[in-house]
């Protein structure tokens, strides 16, 4: 190899070094004339502190401070490495001397000029004949090389790091030492050099590195940066794939829903298990006003989410495969959020998906069964005997005043008839008609493999899920395609992704058999389902067989294609610049058909029956990023500084319209129509959204025992008004690692961790449609006139809309002791909304119902804490038992509202019981508060506002009489590990929580004559007034009254849930080797195994709930 001659100057160009070399033999000339005299650069003083340099790095910065020259082989310096120099007043003779001192060169110095070369072998110093030059490489377990390990010399600082290929060199003295390999990500490994003989040299030493287990706890990945958690003042969980996948579902967003406190799903009542449903969450409360999620057409209390460091939706993440996930990180105050600013208000997911790694050629599979099973425990409907008598007590079959006597003959005979059926033993259990269990399937394949500078993935997966409903099912189709590049100090990686989804829905709801009388036959005396169960002068049934049998359906498919592209440079081992790119496109299609033959179009003229009604959205998203990040430790000193720029467009296009009129049969297509509905048009809907951010971040603690974040981050959002569109967010945290104190690690060595935090910042949020602001009319065709079209006021637009920004203050506590075996995380927040966005009335006059504006504040606080305890811990035998729980309690309130929801809260008094008041908690239930049933006429007696009795009911006299929130929830669970073999176990515990039972209140009173046609709650025939005296709970049955709506139906939660149950058993050696497999894993799990409540409300009105069943197996080979 042909040595490389390298001429050090600062400042100076190629001609310029050209002319010192002419004049070399002047200058040796003036040398030796003045051979008395020292030269004047060489003892002149520099300062100096660098980390892991190389020598042309430490001349580079001698340069700076001196006019010097150097002139050295590259290959002769090459032995050194890299090193740390600190120095404060030195000489650069000293410095080089220090530098040289047990090595085979030697400096010389030459006016300005200093060569370096190799030294005689006399002239050797004596230690430097005990040095050798060591070399290795550095791999993980699949025998790529690892970039950047830390490789020291234990008990000194004499170190170097590795290249991009893994490989390092390092002068070691030939005796005995140790050396220690780190890398984050990676277990430390400690590797002892043994003494050398005399005459033998040091073969090149391979040293392969092990994935840490519980690295991803000891570091918060933002999707900007990654952040050394000991260091992090922000409030912040990270779990592993492995933690997600023993919660008992394949499901990412269930599975932190049993993880962690702060993470909660809100039950949908209404839809219960539908899979075709986006579950409704929050992170720590609501940041915005609560109850107006449909009035804003998006939902401003939903977190955001990040994958691979884009923006996604709650969709595409709902969707994911578990086991493309890699860790999931919830960021929740505003030191971890504020990276984020302007959208970070309702916290942050952060989604980091399986990077391929290098080795072999891997294929890993995975398999899961699931079988799921209805859950209508909550339900409890009257059977066909009880159905009857209740109908007769309640006097449907008692003739009025106006009842003919033929009419009079026709109910007896109705009545009689229904009572021959029932006693020949017809009782037709209705809620499990459309019902089945459902069988679904998920597999998952990945093939990874690649070496040196180029790794390569690539995935599929299926995910076959049919609900508990018949004709519900939603299938999944995705692949991906992961590339990374290395080369020097570059690195490009690539993620392309791709999902198809189609759904069906069930055309009947389960609410429709639900009221299904069960004195009703499914099917005539031929067998045949016939479209009415019940239609005469007096009553009127529809079956809800006959509406599923036909030809209508409910139906969609969607894909989404998204490509993520990041570049990297890293300069040094300091500093990285990043670059990303991402492009997402979603396409969605959904069309309903409802068959003319349905029951709903008996009394629709012909040529309006049935209707089709299609929908299409585009979607196209950009999103570009620049970050620099900078990270070094001096000393005592840790500094980590990001800065950086985003841009993100997101543009929306919704069409669709609507047809109605088809003729029988298979005509079903909109062509076979009659045509749109009378005045109906097309739907055309362009919705754009833009946003521009400059953020900077900054990190630094004193050894690790002083912390501070800062977070500023500048935005610019199309969303709110043109005078109103840039915002500015920050954070500031602060953090103190007591353990790290000299009082505790000398004196109390239990104690592990012991860490204080605070935090307080303003993000904000963006989750609002982005035409609020904008002013629009709408063309009235039916207003043509001489000057033309004429157009109303559709919308009025708020050029002053303000951001909304939430004040988050946080303070927590992170615990472990008795060697990590006790934890304890616990946080406190504090959150104030101000200003709110919220839609309030118009004038009718001003030509629209409502206006979007800044009003009021919202106050939320809550604290969430975490506690682990590992009864066993015994990690070399791979035996362990850990006992967790964890809590959540919050509460909320509003403020500075004033009268601005007066037409909202007039709206729904005696529709429901949410109102928005000053000083009131959006999640109070507002009634008026009942004394209960008066013994002594049956009637029901009310508290008015000023404590009074009265049976004169007002909804003036409304009060709060409970809180939907549970004042206190949490999760109890337990994991068992022994060898290969786990078991986990979670309950989910709810208590205090106040819910208005809906169930009473309409299937046990409020029964009108129609509602006699449906089937109702057993308690509508018990516990009702009779005569004087009877204390009971509802009033008489035959009093048809209105009931309003009152204390009386209001009770109180407690609810208990086996949430979670896993058993797995994972084989590591043996038998599975030879037949080429590298790793096997069987499992099985349970879901919502079981559920006891203190109250009786029926759960799951429109699609049922469910407990499921998953056996599942994934192997490597």
């Amino acid at each position: 190899m042909k040595s490389k001659w390298i001429f050090a100057s600062l400042g100076f160009k190629k001609s310029k070094i050209l002319r010192v070399m002419k004049l070399f033999p002047i200058f040796m000339f003036l040398l030796v004339f003045g051979a008395t005299a020292k030269s004047f650069s060489q003892e002149q003083l520099v300062s100096l502190n660098l980390h892991q340099c190389d020598v042309s790095m430490l001349f580079k910065e001698i340069c700076k401070q001196i006019d010097l020259r150097f002139v050295y082989n590259e290959e002769h310096v090459k032995q050194l490495g890299r090193f740390d120099v600190k120095v404060s007043g030195e000489s650069v003779q000293e410095i080089l001397q220090k530098l040289f001192k047990s090595t085979n060169l030697e400096c010389r110095f030459e006016s300005d000029v200093i060569f370096i070369t190799p030294r005689s072998k006399a002239s050797l110093p004596v230690d430097s004949l005990k040095n050798e030059v060591l070399r290795g490489k550095v791999s993980d377990e699949k025998g790529g090389g690892l970039p950047g390990v830390t490789v020291i010399m234990k008990g000194t600082t004499t170190g170097t790091a590795t290249d991009p290929d893994g490989r390092f060199t390092l002068m070691l003295p030939r005796d005995t030492v140790t050396l220690m390999f780190s890398f984050i990500g990676m277990e430390t490994k400690f590797v002892k050099i043994a003494k050398l003989k005399p005459g033998e040299q040091r073969k090149e030493l391979n040293v392969v590195m092990k994935e840490d287990k519980v690295a991803l706890e000891d570091v918060v990945v933002t999707g900007i940066f990654t952040r050394k958690k000991e260091s992090f003042t922000g409030s912040a969980s990270t779990y592993t794939a492995t933690e997600l996948k023993t919660m008992g579902t394949q499901n990412i967003l269930q599975s932190l829903k049993t993880l962690d406190p702060a993470f909660a799903i809100l039950e949908d009542n209404q839809f219960g298990s539908d899979p075709n449903r986006l579950p409704n969450m929050e992170i720590r409360g609501k940041s915005s006003m609560l109850g107006l999620r449909d009035e804003l057409d998006a939902d401003p209390n939903q977190p955001l989410f990040i994958l691979d460091g884009f923006e996604s939706t709650l969709a595409a993440i709902n969707d994911l495969d578990i086991n493309r996930v890699a860790s999931i990180t919830i960021l929740k105050d505003a030191a971890s959020t504020a990276i984020y600013g302007s959208k970070a208000a309702n916290g942050v997911v952060v989604v980091e998906t399986v990077k391929p790694e290098a080795g072999k050629l891997q294929v890993s599979y995975n398999g899961n069964m699931n079988i799921s099973m209805p859950d209508l425990s909550s339900y409890n409907l009257m059977n066909s005997k009880e159905k009857l008598e209740f109908e007769k007590l309640a006097g449907r079959y008692t003739p009025s005043s106006s009842t003919s006597t033929p009419g009079e003959i026709e109910l007896n005979r109705l009545y009689n008839e229904k009572l021959k059926i029932i006693e020949s033993g017809v009782d037709t259990y209705w809620l499990a008609e459309p019902l089945r269990t459902g069988v679904n399937q998920k597999h998952s394949l990945y093939v990874q493999g690649g070496e040196g500078n180029f790794l390569f993935g690539l995935g599929a997966g299926y995910n076959g899920i049919s609900g508990v409903m018949k004709k519900s099912t939603r299938e999944v189709i995705s692949g991906n395609i992961d590339l990374i590049y290395r080369m020097e100090k570059f690195q490009f990686s690539n993620k392309f992704s791709m999902s198809s989804t189609h759904f069906k829905n069930p055309i009947v709801s389960f609410q429709t058999y639900a009221e299904a009388n069960p004195y009703y036959k499914k099917y005539n005396e031929s067998g045949i389902i016939e479209k009415w169960l019940e239609k005469n002068d007096f009553f009127e049934a529809p079956n809800p067989l006959w509406n599923d049998t036909q030809n209508s359906r409910d139906e969609g498919k969607s894909l989404s294609l998204s490509n993520y592209f990041i570049a990297e440079y890293f300069p040094t081992t300091e500093w990285r610049v990043r670059t990303r790119i991402g492009i997402t496109y979603g396409n969605d299609d959904t069309e309903k058909f409802y068959s003319p033959n349905d029951t709903r179009y008996e009394e629709v003229e012909t040529i309006k029956k049935g209707t089709y009604n299609s929908s299409n959205a585009k979607l196209n998203q950009i999103e570009g990023e620049l970050s620099v990040t900078y990270a070094k430790v001096l000393g005592l000193h840790r500094i980590n500084l990001v800065a950086g720029g985003n841009i993100y467009s997101n543009k929306t296009l919704t069409q669709g319209y609507s047809a109605q009129g088809f003729p029988d049969g298979d005509f079903t297509y909109p062509s076979f129509s009659n045509g749109y509905p009378e005045n109906g048009t097309p739907t055309y809907y362009e919705s754009v959204s833009r946003s521009v951010n400059g953020y900077f971040n900054a990190g630094y603690s004193y050894d690790d025992r002083y912390l501070m974040d800062f977070s500023l981050r500048t935005s610019g959002s199309s969303v709110f008004g043109s005078s109103r569109k840039y915002n500015t967010t920050w954070s500031v945290g602060l953090g103190w690692n007591i353990h790290k104190e000299k009082f505790i690690m000398d004196h109390i060595a239990w104690i592990d961790i012991l860490k204080l935090r605070a935090s307080i910042g303003n993000p904000g949020n963006q989750s609002f449609d982005s035409a609020q602001t904008l002013l629009t009319y709408a063309f009235q065709y039916g207003s043509m006139n001489y000057f033309g079209l004429g157009a109303t006021l559709s919308q009025i637009g708020n050029a002053d809309l303000k951001w909304q920004v939430t004040v988050d203050k946080n303070i927590g506590i992170d615990i472990t002791l008795l060697n990590k075996r006790l934890s304890v995380t616990a946080d406190y927040y504090y959150k104030v909304t101000d200003p709110l966005l919220i839609k309030v009335s118009t004038p009718l006059s001003s030509g629209t119902q409502t206006y979007m504006t800044n009003a009021g504040e919202q106050v939320s606080q809550g604290l969430t804490a975490s506690i682990s305890y590992y009864i066993i811990q015994n990690f070399a035998e791979r035996f362990t038992w850990m006992v967790r729980a964890n809590l959540r309690t919050q509460k909320a309130r509003i403020d500075k509202i004033g009268n601005k929801l007066s037409t909202l809260n007039a709206s729904g008094k005696g529709a429901n019981t949410v109102r928005y008041y000053d000083g009131a908690d959006p999640d109070d239930i507002w009634a008026v508060k009942s004394a209960g049933i008066d013994p002594s006429n049956g009637k029901e007696l009310f508290h008015d506002k000023n404590g009074n009795y009265t049976y004169d009911f007002s909804y003036d006299d409304e009060v709060i009489c409970g809180n939907t929130r549970p004042d206190l929830e949490g999760v109890i669970g337990t994991s068992l590990n022994w060898k290969g073999f786990s078991v986990t176990m979670n309950f989910r515990y709810q208590l205090g929580a106040d819910v208005f039972n809906n169930a009473l209140y309409s299937k046990v009173e409020n029964i009108t004559t129609s509602g006699l046609n449906k089937n109702q709650d057993k308690r509508a025939l018990y516990e009702r007034w009779q005569k004087e005296g009877d204390i009971v709970r509802f009033k008489d049955i035959a009093n048809a009254a209105s009931t309003p709506m009152s204390s009386r139906f209001v009770q109180r939660e407690n609810v208990l849930t086996l949430e979670s149950l896993y058993i797995g058993y994972e084989f590591y050696d043996g038998w599975i080797k030879k037949i080429g497999f590298s790793s096997l894993k069987i499992q099985a799990s349970m879901r919502d195994v079981f559920r006891a409540s203190t109250i009786r409300s029926e759960r799951g009105i429109s699609y049922p709930f469910a407990k499921s069943l998953e056996a599942g197996l994934s192997f490597n080979f």
